[in-house]
């Protein structure tokens, strides 16, 4: 027979691990946001993250591409920008430190059920930290861009978020179901 609290539990620490991972490889790559340019047979594609921009030309058939990291933007992006930075950082650090203490929680080594409820919350806060700063960053750069896209960075990080809810609200559950 299955038992619920474990199986439960082990989706908990499944959808908070794959946040993370969501978390660092949304942080890492440089593909938040896109914009194409196209004239006389000749485009330029800028795709940037939050540490670096990258430039792709192509006109006929010779293309090439340039990347260089960036700290200076322009205005509210820049707040934007850093704030991004923060929000991610933190989040990353914040979830792992809260999977391991989730881990020795439910394992019993440290055996409090105050530690597990402060882990999940944390996981559950870094979800909406995040929610909030992309939705800030998406905003702020459609004002200044209206044409502008959002490549698989963004996509990572909302697809996060309810991960992050979810896998948090699954271990205040499981944390509050008595042992069978």
């Amino acid at each position: 027979m299955v038992d619920t609290k474990k199986a439960l539990m082990l989706l908990a620490f499944g959808l908070s691990t794959l946040t993370v991972l969501f978390y660092i490889t949304s942080t890492a790559t440089t593909y938040w946001a896109t914009y194409k340019i196209e004239e006389s047979g000749a485009s330029v594609e800028i795709h940037a993250g939050l540490w670096t921009a990258c430039l792709v030309g192509r006109q006929g058939g010779v293309s090439g591409e340039l990347c260089g990291s960036y700290d200076k933007t322009a205005g509210k992006v820049e707040a934007v920008l850093y704030f991004n930075r923060f929000t991610t950082i933190t989040s990353i650090l914040v979830v792992v430190g809260a999977l391991v203490v989730a881990v020795l929680s439910y394992l019993k080594i440290v055996d409090l059920k105050v530690l597990m409820y402060a882990a999940a919350g944390s996981i559950i806060a870094s979800g909406i930290l995040i929610f909030i700063g992309t939705m800030w960053y998406v905003g702020e750069l459609k004002n200044e861009l209206s044409d502008i896209a959002f490549g698989y960075s963004i996509i990572l990080l909302w697809l996060a978020f309810p991960m992050a809810i979810i896998g948090g609200s699954l271990m205040i559950v499981t944390s509050r179901m008595t042992d069978e």
